[in-house]
């Protein structure tokens, strides 16, 4: 398959890598030149510097015999022409990012005549993230994957817990008819096998997947009832800021945007109804002050500097504020933000990535999330005709996976299936079945072994 990327960021570098690693031929536009110098150096792929509007640009990138465009600038214009010029040319898959939204709110504009197939909005996918921590607070870490169908959550037991000191086999009563598997259990920085007769103790930590119905099931389980949050305040000058407040909306009493940018601010005030919005650097320590930031349930740095964003999560945070959530373009310190209390920090460049990733579809290997808490990846896989898993059933493939591996769901014609672990004795067992059913597996093996071998 032949893939052209306009633009190198941050995002169009991730892509490239991850096409790169399954040998699909790429071919990259950027302007900076800089940054061409540097993908040059690190990936052998074919690098044109220039603009991705440019007709003659696109052509020197093999515009005629791509089989897709991934258009990921800074600027949507450029990224809505460089798919109008692929379809012209017979791309058959034409994907724009898209950083406002009046491209996407706006009656009169159709996008599959401009000529895109795909859109990605970072801001709206941003929101959605921090959602999840939102909605569920205490959580370690979070993933919707299969668009938003399948929910996965790590969260740490304590002894007030309805599950604490049941064994999974009771868990699974508890939850019942709701489908909700536990597939790892962490204690001591170890991992258990979640096996029925295993007991979940006070301080470890579980990573559950589900299909969206259970998720208020698994809520009562860790005792997390749903209820609005007194105060949640968001910082930034940014759109992520403002669909920040869109989003969190439903869910607190009081929403604040704090905007550091006069006019920006004034511009979010008139499109944001029930949101009360003040001009501040919350970088200022008054700022916080005068807020009562120490009343907060939740305080979101979103602003379009990473350094500042980090800094006033940590003001914060010391000022008293319940959970401090960061965005930061950069996965580097995340360890040291955790010691020093941030709750999260969010990388939108690599939600942007998964997001354009998962609607892709075209590679068996999907969506990676490796979670901190333990050396376990999440991956999203995608069954061929001829994979070793076809036509198995999960009590074959536990043999074969020798249990580094967990099948936490299948997903057959949009339907999920969650395959209970300590029910494969009995007969009944799901099968793989040759219609590419979608999987969500927990591994514990190389990626790129398991691939070879089963994929």
């Amino acid at each position: 398959m032949d893939i052209i990327i306009v633009g190198a960021g941050t995002v169009g570098f991730s892509l490239a890598e991850y096409f790169y690693n399954l040998q699909y031929h790429i071919s990259i536009i950027e302007q900076d030149k800089s940054l061409c110098e540097q993908i040059k150096r690190k990936l052998d792929i074919l690098v044109v510097m220039g603009k991705g509007s440019s007709p003659a640009i696109l052509e020197a990138a093999g515009i005629k015999s791509a089989d897709m465009l991934i258009a990921v600038t800074p600027d949507d214009e450029t990224n809505l022409l460089a798919c109008n010029f692929a379809m012209q040319n017979g791309v058959e898959k034409r994907i724009a990012r898209l950083k406002s939204d009046m491209y996407t709110t706006a009656f009169c504009v159709d996008l599959k005549k401009l000529g895109v197939t795909n859109v990605i909005e970072p801001e709206r996918e941003v929101a959605k993230k921090i959602l999840q921590y939102v909605e569920l607070p205490g959580v370690i870490e979070t993933a919707n994957f299969q668009s938003g169908n399948i929910y996965l959550r790590d969260y740490r037991v304590t002894e007030n817990m309805p599950i604490a000191n049941k064994t999974l086999a009771e868990v699974k009563q508890m939850s019942a008819p709701s489908p909700i598997l536990i597939v790892a259990i962490i204690r001591d920085e170890k991992s258990l096998p979640p096996i029925g007769s295993q007991r979940l103790s006070p301080g470890d930590k579980i990573v559950a997947i589900m299909p969206k119905e259970s998720f208020k099931d698994f809520r009562l389980l860790i005792g997390s009832r749903s209820a609005k949050l007194k105060k949640i305040v968001i910082s930034g000058e940014s759109l992520i800021a403002i669909n920040l407040a869109k989003t969190l909306k439903p869910l607190g009493e009081q929403i604040l945007l704090i905007d550091p940018d006069h006019d920006h601010g004034n511009m979010a005030a008139t499109i944001l109804d029930g949101v009360q919005v003040f001009h501040g650097d919350c970088t200022n320590s008054e700022i916080l002050q005068d807020l009562h930031i120490e009343h907060a349930d939740c305080f979101i740095a979103a602003g379009k500097d990473s350094e500042d964003n980090i800094m006033s999560c940590l003001m914060a945070k010391n000022t008293g504020a319940d959970m401090v959530i960061a965005l930061r373009n950069d996965d580097r310190y995340i360890g040291l933000f955790d010691s020093l209390g941030i709750d999260h920090v969010v990388n939108p460049q690599e939600i942007t990535a998964n997001m354009i990733i998962e609607n892709i579809q075209i590679a068996p290997i999907g969506t990676c999330l490796k979670l901190k808490t333990a050396a376990i990846e999440i991956l999203r896989l995608k069954a061929g005709r001829r994979s070793f898993v076809t036509g198995k059933s999960l009590r074959e493939l536990d043999t074969s996976f020798k249990k580094s591996i967990i099948v936490g769901a299948i997903v057959r014609e949009d339907k999920v299936i969650i395959p209970y672990l300590f029910d494969r004795e009995t007969a009944g067992d799901p099968f793989i079945s040759v219609d590419r059913a979608g999987i969500n597996s927990v591994l514990r093996d190389p990626l790129k072994k398991f691939s070879r071998s089963y994929f």
